[in-house]
């Protein structure tokens, strides 16, 4: 394997376990982020290089990615850094790789294709637990069960989530939610969607959500319909209403800014215990043209472990020349088998249900 990997954000929860990861399988790592002091003491305890600069500096950012052959991206909330990485990574020639979990980014990186694939570089965004898991569940599921107008793919309640998670997830408060219907987005209002699906336990109550799928599926699958979910009780379910509520009455970001004080008091990262206890469960329901549908089921390791695991792999692969210029998503390169061997279990057969509710 040849390349340097330069991790971006690499003082975080997510993206020092990374880089440690990195190293240890062998690669040429070079740890990146703004604050140099804090980056010293990471690169000292990792035994790695460092280099510190400013997504806001554009000629320190783009002379900082001159010698990089992948960016492994994991400085968050990725709404506000993504788009000056990614910039910066067109004009280098610097194949991209991030965490991000907001819908948002993926849109970016989809309409950035283009230039990247011109520029001979590949924007995969999405490489931890969101998106790998859920992109991998849904294409097993379209080739398995053959003939598909919707999909709909639903996430378990975390069990665990670190500070920056919580960041990323309360800048998406919004008074709507999107869909993908014949192949366009669509906003509905917040809380309004809601459904049941089987985690392993029995039905759950589930509200739909602004899931990277929903921009992502139809590229992975070519379905055209695409709802995502996540479970909550009908408290959390109470609360995403009224909070779109609020967003429609007051706008998106003072909604925003009356949550922020939740981060400062909300732990930096769980702890290995937690991590160990947790898990997580991913379910794809593909409904036919019939309303008939199949259901698949995924159970992972927590979602900070299994990160590690899928972008290191996602990594490695690019380090063997195992890529594709332009945007890119996980398993519509590299298919369902990515997470093969990864700590994720498969349903062994999907369970059939003769109409579904819509």
């Amino acid at each position: 394997m040849s390349g340097r990997v330069l991790v971006y954000g690499a003082t975080g929860f997510s993206g020092r376990a990374i880089a440690e990861r990195l190293r240890d399988d062998g690669h040429d790592v070079v740890l990146a982020g703004r604050e140099k002091s804090r980056l010293r003491a990471c690169a000292e305890g990792l035994g790695l290089p460092f280099r510190a600069f400013s997504l806001d500096d554009t000629s320190s950012l783009e002379h900082g990615l001159a010698d990089v052959r992948v960016v492994m991206h994991a400085a968050g909330p990725f709404l506000r850094t993504a788009a000056a990485m990614i910039e910066a990574c067109v004009r280098t020639g610097t194949h991209y790789l991030d965490l991000a979990g907001e819908w948002p980014v993926f849109a970016l990186a989809q309409r950035r294709g283009p230039e990247a694939a011109a520029a001979g570089v590949m924007l995969m965004p999405g490489v931890g637990f969101s998106i790998v898991v859920s992109d991998c569940l849904l294409a097993h599921a379209v080739r398995q069960a053959g003939r598909a107008s919707l999909l709909r793919v639903a996430i378990s309640r975390p069990e665990i989530m670190s500070r920056g998670t919580l960041r990323s997830a309360l800048g998406l408060t919004s008074a709507t939610t999107l869909v993908r219907r014949g192949g366009t987005l669509r906003r509905l209002p917040a809380g309004r969607l809601e459904a049941q699906f089987d985690f392993g336990e029995g039905g759950r109550p589930c509200v739909a959500v602004s899931w990277p799928d929903v921009v992502t599926g139809q590229h992975t699958t070519g379905v055209p319909d695409i709802e995502a979910y996540v479970e909550a009780g009908w408290v959390a379910r109470l609360l995403y209403r009224g909070g779109g509520i609020a967003a429609d009455l007051v706008g998106d970001e003072a909604v925003r800014r009356s949550l922020a004080m939740l981060d400062a008091a909300w732990p930096a990262a769980p702890s290995p215990a937690e991590r160990q206890r947790a898990t997580q469960a991913v379910v794809v329901e593909v409904v036919d043209e019939w309303r008939r549908s199949a259901l698949f089921r995924l159970r992972t390791l927590d979602g900070y472990t299994l990160t590690t695991e899928t972008a290191s792999a996602v990594v490695a692969r690019v380090l063997l020349q195992d890529w594709a210029p332009g945007f890119q998503t996980p398993a519509g390169l590299y298919g369902p088998g990515l997470i093969s061997g990864l700590g994720c279990v498969w349903q062994a057969d999907p369970k059939t249900v003769a109409a579904s509710p819509r």
